[in-house]
């Protein structure tokens, strides 16, 4: 063997390693090879051509949508996995075509994939340089912006949603093309999760859904009952679902009739006259604590006449033996379609029962404030936060025992609820520490509640014959949307009354 064949036959052996090892991008200089080896090289570097190839079509497959081209949910996954472990803050936008099904049985698949199409491209002519646009299943949609807040992509959404809407209204198109949306903005380096920023957009998504549905148009020779003979939801059914749990009260009411639906166990624990009363706003309210009524009445007002679409607040109501308990209330307001009226439905907690109140105050635990937190991103407007820190709890404990530091955080709680009114939600966060929520508030209103709620702290509990005056910490927070996870809020909130100066009280040592 001469040495040129010995050296032609080490390079292709080291050739070959390279590309075991990973080197994809190797390359064989076959015209330095000896002739008698050159037929082998050059059949090397095809086979290894077609190999990559398919390779590539192998990635491809895995990763990118055959229909539009956009990245799949491989793709989505591993994008994220990469902005997640180099801890880069970014938004996402879950959504979701309107009518996808109602395209292809009226029209068939092949203009359901057009429809697809259009909505791709009228999404990705409005993403910025840095966007990146993803198809997860046949009607949704996500795309991840690592520069743009959760504020501004909600903006750009809502407008290309109403061009898009306006393109397609002029009876040209086969149907009026639309989209729903709900954006979430993530922080890993907060303490965030991806499960929650899932969660999170697609339940704004759903809700934005709901409350924005674009109604296509009917055909003339269509049959449709009259609205005044529906009633909002088929009674047992409704009931089925309202017995599924005894601190939830699930309500539906017909606004253009007046005629609502209220679970069994709400006319049980609430004394309601029926499960059909008419008139059931005026019947609530009359229900609500005299110092929350005013406060209920004027966002119910809100809600009834169309100005909002969505209510979250929490109150005091009267019970069937007669004592105020804490509820929550969450509802929506439904517009009406050609065959469905205007109503709104919702649901009600009673704190006093559900499974997550705080045992010694009877306020929402940190379970149910992460919740309210959650609902609140859900509608861009002003939030302020209170934080309060009853200071010397443990002192309490040690010298008087744990009833005692209970009755002391149980009158805080009292005071605190009497210091909002109805105009906000109040939950004991963790230890001695209680957060209040209140939205549509400027930050002066929420400031000046924090003073009041100063005050009002400020009266003495009874411990045996001491009269103890609880030393405590307030901090505000105000933003003007909810636009991060609930974590980083209550992280915020905890740093802010670490830095807070004390109000003094009753010193224990």
């Amino acid at each position: 063997m001469n040495e040129s064949y010995r050296l032609g036959e080490q390079s292709i052996i080291a050739h070959l390693q390279r590309l075991a090892n990973g080197a994809s991008t190797a390359e064989l200089d076959v015209s330095a090879l000896p002739a008698e080896l050159r037929a082998i090289g050059e059949q090397l570097q095809k086979t290894h051509a077609v190999l990559q190839q398919e390779r590539q079509l192998l990635e491809r497959s895995a990763y990118i949508d055959p229909l539009t081209n956009l990245g799949n949910r491989g793709g989505l996954d591993r994008h994220v996995d990469q902005l997640w472990r180099k801890g880069i803050p970014f938004t996402c936008a879950y959504i979701d075509i309107d009518h996808l099904k109602h395209c292809n049985d009226t029209f068939g698949h092949a203009e359901g994939n057009r429809y697809i199409l259009g909505i791709c491209r009228v999404l990705t002519e409005t993403m910025k340089h840095d966007d990146l646009l993803f198809r997860i299943g046949g009607d949704e949609f996500v795309l991840v912006s690592p520069t743009v807040d959760e504020a501004e992509l909600e903006r750009r959404l809502e407008r290309t949603r109403s061009d898009l809407i306006e393109a397609t209204s002029d009876g040209k198109a086969p149907m009026i093309a639309s989209f729903s949306f709900g954006c979430s903005r993530v922080d890993p380096l907060a303490g965030d999760t991806h499960r929650q920023t899932v969660m999170d957009a697609d339940r704004k998504m759903y809700r934005y859904k709901l409350m924005h549905r674009v109604q296509q148009p009917k055909e003339d020779n269509a049959s449709q009952r009259p609205i005044a003979d529906q009633l909002p939801c088929n009674d047992r059914v409704f009931q089925a679902i309202s017995m599924s749990s005894e601190t939830r009260y699930p309500f539906i009411l017909n606004l253009d009739t007046g005629e609502s639906q209220w679970s069994v166990n709400a006319v049980r624990d609430f004394d309601l006259p029926s499960q059909h009363p008419y008139n059931s706003v005026d019947m609530w309210l009359a229900r609500v604590h005299p110092e929350d009524r005013d406060n209920v009445r004027t966002e119910l007002d809100m809600v009834l006449n169309g100005t909002w679409h969505f209510h979250y607040m929490q109150y005091r109501v009267i019970d069937a033996t007669g004592k105020y308990v804490l509820c929550d209330c969450t509802g929506y307001r439904l517009d009406a379609t050609d065959t469905e009226p205007n109503m709104y439905v919702g649901i009600i907690i009673n704190r006093s029962l559900a499974d997550t109140t705080d045992s010694v105050t009877g306020l929402g635990d940190i379970h149910a404030l992460v919740n309210a937190i959650g609902e609140m991103r859900r509608v861009a407007h002003e939030v302020g936060f209170i934080a309060i820190k009853i200071d010397d709890i443990a002192q309490v404990n040690a010298r008087f025992g744990f009833d005692a530091g209970d009755r002391v955080l149980a009158e805080s709680a009292a005071c605190l609820m009497d210091c909002s009114r109805g105009k906000g939600c109040l939950f004991r966060s963790t230890g001695p520490m209680f957060v209040a929520l209140f939205d549509n508030l400027d930050p002066q209103e929420t400031d000046q509640i924090a003073d009041e709620i100063e005050r009002s702290l400020g009266s003495p509990v009874l411990i045996g014959s001491l009269e103890y005056l609880p030393p405590m910490r307030v901090a505000t927070l105000h933003l003007d949307s909810v636009d991060r996870q609930p974590v980083s809020i209550l992280n915020e909130l905890k740093t802010l009354l670490a830095e807070a100066v004390q109000v003094p009280g009753t010193k224990l040592d």
